[in-house]
């Protein structure tokens, strides 16, 4: 508005031209337009924050869901069925492994009781178990250390480590188990005859076989160290054409030598240590020569002192792995192996052994699924437990249960309904009556106890691939312990020789102690998953994911090449628990924003 009449304003004379009440009048107006600009630019500021509150919370919300989209998108769960998958990828070369060592040894008794009598049986029977007590059982108890060991190096990608167990390996077992396996072999029928009071013709034969099979022992030390390095490795291909060549080349030398030649007895070990030098010779050439993956293990150890320095120390460390191993394959078998030379004992020595050398040779067969079920179950769980992957270790132990339950399950009522009778026909010739009693009076009567054992034998046998995978052989050798030596060995002599119920008797009490051994390893796997059983001797898997990474700290490996020459797919190392930390801390950065 004007002011005086003369078109000017207020503002043109407010401080000089104005009268005091006026002036006054005026900076009261001035002070009441600040305050409502103060108020105005309050509840801008608050509208701010109201709307910048709004929008944290959006953007907490949708920071939740981005977070759990990329979770889900990094790390794909492992379910059961391509966990099994996986488990039978690895193990089913074993699988072809074991059945063609099974058949081969089948038809070596058939071929020796074709051309020989029943105390060649008996004896190959009783020189099986001597070369499984002191040789076998030694070897491949030691050599299952890398079944933890360099599994858990190749899940951590420590690719040189896996070299230098590889050389330790063969130096533990040469030394420690085929040297004095020898020893022993070469004092058999002095130790049969003196000590164990077994016929003098048996053991003479015994330490013929033990002797003449001797170079195959030696042989085994660098199979079993290559086999086991090519599983850890997940080279499961190069094992199965191994076990494919080897297969049929088993079967032509086991005729040639026991047949063809007239050996007899003598070419039956003659054949198997043949086929264990041809194995030895293409499992050397694949870790060595074929196989460009798992030659770069063994890229950081040429020179001749770098081998030996490598096949010389930490013997200790090794140890403390292959010692609980080899206690458990000590306590297991050489339950087995006592049960056979107590067949020995028993009232027809001949027959009796006779009888348990068909049994044991024929059910073989069925533990296929079983070892195939733990070689691959071990190697996943090692290589899960090796790259910090506790829950997909968790979920490879429930599918070996699965899948070794079913299996075993399908195998121990096929051999109930038709094993007798395959076994009758394999065995049992028109002309040869004292073939057809052995079969009638010791082997019949088995037939349903044996179907029993294998089932409850399969799933612990199976299992045992979870434990020897973590690294928790030790918790199971008390368990082992009792089951068998304890209770069951005790049971079974109690009524084979006081009841007088013969090798019946025997197997009752070794069905106890399966049945006690595969409930307790059981409850080792899953005590913490189903029972809660927050114990020391049942497995935690992220525990041993920290053992595994500390034990692989101590190796300094410059070279961090996956072996695995595809770029397969590769699981994020979370834990759900980490996962909700990592969630966590990202919503806190970007609300201090």
């Amino acid at each position: 508005m004007s002011l005086f009449g003369f078109g000017l304003h207020v503002s043109d004379f407010t401080t000089i031209h104005a009268p005091p009440n006026l002036f006054i009048a005026e900076n009261l107006h001035e002070e009441e337009e600040v305050v409502e600009e103060n108020e105005e630019e309050d509840e801008e500021e608050d509208d701010d924050v109201d709307s910048e509150t709004t929008t944290n919370l959006n953007l907490d919300l949708n920071l939740d869901l981005l977070l759990s989209t990329t979770t889900r998108q990094k790390r794909k769960k492992l379910t059961l069925s391509k966990a099994t998958k996986e488990i039978f990828k690895i193990g089913w070369p074993t699988m072809l492994q074991n059945v063609s060592a099974a058949i081969a040894s089948i038809f070596a008794i058939y071929l020796v009781a074709k051309h020989e009598n029943t105390t060649a049986v008996a004896a190959y029977g009783l020189a099986s178990s001597l070369c499984s007590v002191t040789g076998h059982c030694l070897l491949w108890g030691i050599g299952g250390a890398l079944d933890t060991l360099s599994s858990q190096s190749f899940g951590a990608k420590k690719i040189a480590r896996i070299g230098e167990l590889w050389w330790r390996c063969v130096a533990v077992l040469i030394c420690t188990c085929w040297f004095p396996a020898v020893c022993v072999w070469s004092r058999a029928e002095l130790i049969l005859t003196s000590c164990l009071h077994f016929p003098s013709d048996v053991s003479h034969l015994v330490e013929v076989y033990a002797m003449v099979y001797a170079p195959g022992l030696l042989a085994q030390c660098l199979s079993c160290a290559c086999l086991k390095t090519l599983l850890a490795c997940k080279k499961s291909e190069t094992v199965a054409k191994i076990s494919f060549l080897c297969t049929p080349l088993t079967m032509v030398l086991t005729y040639v030598c026991i047949a063809k030649f007239k050996l007899g007895f003598v070419g039956a070990p003659l054949a198997l240590a043949l086929v264990d030098i041809c194995k030895a010779i293409c499992y050397c050439l694949s870790t060595f020569v074929f196989d460009n993956d798992v030659k770069k293990c063994f890229k950081k150890g040429k020179g001749t002192r770098t081998i030996f320095k490598s096949a010389f120390s930490e013997w200790s460390s090794f140890f403390k792995i292959a010692a609980p191993n080899l206690i458990l394959s000590i306590m297991e078998w050489w339950a087995w192996d006592v049960i056979f030379f107590l067949s020995g004992k028993l009232p027809n020595a001949k027959d009796t052994l006779a009888a348990q050398t068909i049994q044991i040779n024929s059910m073989i067969v069925v533990y296929n699924i079983a070892g195939c079920v733990c070689r691959g179950s071990s190697s996943c769980v090692g290589n899960s437990i090796g790259a910090k992957q506790p829950k997909d270790a968790k979920t490879y132990a429930k599918a070996t249960l699965i899948s070794a339950f079913i299996g075993t399950m399908l195998m121990s009522l096929l051999y109930y309904l038709f094993g007798f009778e395959l076994l009758q026909k394999l065995y049992v010739d028109e002309n040869d009556h004292a073939t057809s009693v052995i079969m009638d009076e010791y082997v019949k009567p088995l037939t349903s106890l044996v179907s029993l054992f294998m089932l409850f034998d399969g799933v612990q046998v199976a299992l045992s691939g979870v434990i020897t995978g973590a690294g928790y052989q030790k918790v199971t050798m008390p368990a082992l312990l009792i089951s068998y030596w304890v209770i069951g060995l005790p049971t079974g002599i109690f009524l084979a020789f006081s009841q007088k119920i013969s090798l019946v008797g025997l197997w009752v009490g070794m069905i106890i102690g399966v049945v006690l051994h595969c409930s307790a390893v059981t409850v080792v796997v899953f005590g913490r998953t189903f029972l809660n059983l927050k114990k020391s001797w049942t497995i935690d898997f992220p525990t041993a994911c920290a053992r595994a990474a500390a034990e692989n700290a101590t190796f300094l490996d410059d070279d961090e090449e996956d072996c695995d020459g595809d770029e397969e797919e590769k699981h994020e190392n979370y834990d759900e628990d980490d996962d909700e930390i990592a969630v966590a801390d990202e919503k806190q950065q970007v609300l201090a924003l």
